[in-house]
């Protein structure tokens, strides 16, 4: 007679090793992906302040300002010394860099990131 091998509780290691892999990047996803949406709302409120910079309202230092700003409210430990913004006649170069923080269960991850942007100014 033949017997199941379900009826002994035995679990296929194949199966089991992949809901661990799965609850793994499952786990991991749920820190990296809210980092992420972070770090590309940044980059956008930057780029949106690289491109008004030709306005005369838009200064050096309030364009300094505001990047600080943004940073404060997506929590990012971003030092003033770390955003530079140059401007000339024809162009604003503005340069930011920090380390991004994602905290994993049982580690901390510590993204360096960089952002370059290079305007024409009209």
């Amino acid at each position: 007679m033949t017997v199941w091998k379900n009826q002994r509780g035995d679990v296929p290691v194949g199966c089991l090793l992949g809901f661990v892999v799965l609850v793994l990047i499952a786990i991991f996803a749920m820190s990296a992906i809210p980092a992420q949406l972070k770090l590309g709302d940044f980059e956008k409120r930057v780029a949106e302040l690289a491109d008004r910079s030709n306005r005369r309202e838009y200064t050096n230092e309030r364009i300094k300002r505001e990047i600080l700003d943004k940073a404060k409210d997506l929590d990012f430990d971003l030092p003033e010394k770390n955003v530079e913004v140059e401007r000339n006649d024809k162009r604003v170069k503005i340069y930011v860099h920090f380390d991004q923080v994602v905290r994993l269960p049982g580690y901390v991850w510590v993204r360096p990131q960089e952002i370059r942007l290079e305007r024409p100014v009209f």
